[in-house]
């Protein structure tokens, strides 16, 4: 039996990983930002599988201050962290203008890249005394389109040109480096890390349910050829428990549950330290 965090697990890809590995028995940890959400599905995923091993805890990935209790209180209540799965994120297409959080970070910049970087970092630790152990983070198959993309050290927070869209992306491909670089500094300590690459999935009509009529077309159309979450689950379920994947770090992986390629730039070394080292400065609250 595996201890397993999965950030945002209350709906979609991660609720569905979630069932899946409860019903085979693992201990698993819904990380949720909203209480009642988390509670709900908690309750429906122990009913569903039997296994009363469930549990949900409160954290908002886009608040330092809320990662940092997080972390407190798992720590204080388990001492055991077999898998740390990054799955909440923002997407948030109606944000027209950059919104920064409490720390002063970029939203979806914050939220999807800076919180997962920063709960690695207090929990890893924990993973370490539980080696062999993994950590998981999720990009998204959209990065093809970009294949120019770097990360703009001088516009983490829109300062220079935003959109949500171009933020969601820059953010996905900051976590991609970020696998790499963790990976690259945890070689022979026991901890993996890969990233998944999650390509076209059904997600709930509600979520984009503050778009544009046209965009909610497009969104309609696209569910049409989309995986279920739960087909897309299956990769976070086999990167967290395969032996097949035991000591292999550093691996990038769709949705067939195979190694693929990132972008050429996403490969440079001395660009992840230049990520590490801002990401650093964007941490205030230790």
């Amino acid at each position: 039996m595996k201890t397993i965090i999965i950030t945002g697990a209350n709906s979609g890809i991660g609720r569905a990983a979630a069932t899946k590995l409860a019903a085979e028995g693992h201990r698993v940890i819904l990380a949720c930002r909203s209480e009642e959400k988390g509670s709900k599905a908690v309750e429906e995923i122990i009913a569903s599988t039997g296994n009363k091993r469930v549990n949900a805890m409160k954290v908002d990935m886009g608040s330092q201050k809320s990662i940092i209790e997080f972390a407190e209180a798992y720590s204080g209540n388990f001492d055991q962290l077999d898998v740390l799965i990054h799955n909440a994120a923002n997407f948030d297409l109606s944000m027209k203008n950059p919104i920064l959080t409490e720390d002063g970070i970029e939203t979806i910049f914050a939220t999807n890249h800076v919180g997962p970087f920063l709960l690695t970092k207090l929990l890893l630790g924990l993973l370490k005394n539980s080696a062999p152990s993994r950590v998981i983070t999720v990009a998204s198959k959209g990065l093809v389109m970009y294949p120019g993309l770097k990360i703009e050290l001088d516009n983490l927070n829109g300062e220079i040109k935003y959109s949500a869209q171009h933020a969601y992306y820059h953010s996905k491909l900051a976590q991609v480096m970020f696998t790499y670089d963790l990976a690259k500094q945890l070689a022979g300590k026991g901890v993996t890390a890969n990233c998944i690459r999650v390509t076209n999935v059904a997600v709930a009509n509600e979520k984009f349910a503050h778009l544009p009529g046209w965009q909610q077309k497009l969104y309609r159309m696209k569910r049409k050829m989309a995986l279920t979450p739960e087909q897309q689950a299956d990769t976070y379920v086999y990167l967290a428990t395969s032996p097949a994947v035991e000591g292999i770090s550093g691996g990038y992986w769709d949705e067939k549950n195979r190694r693929v390629k990132s972008s050429k730039y996403s490969y440079d070394e001395a660009a992840w330290v230049q990520l590490r080292e801002a990401t650093e400065m964007l941490i205030t609250k230790l």
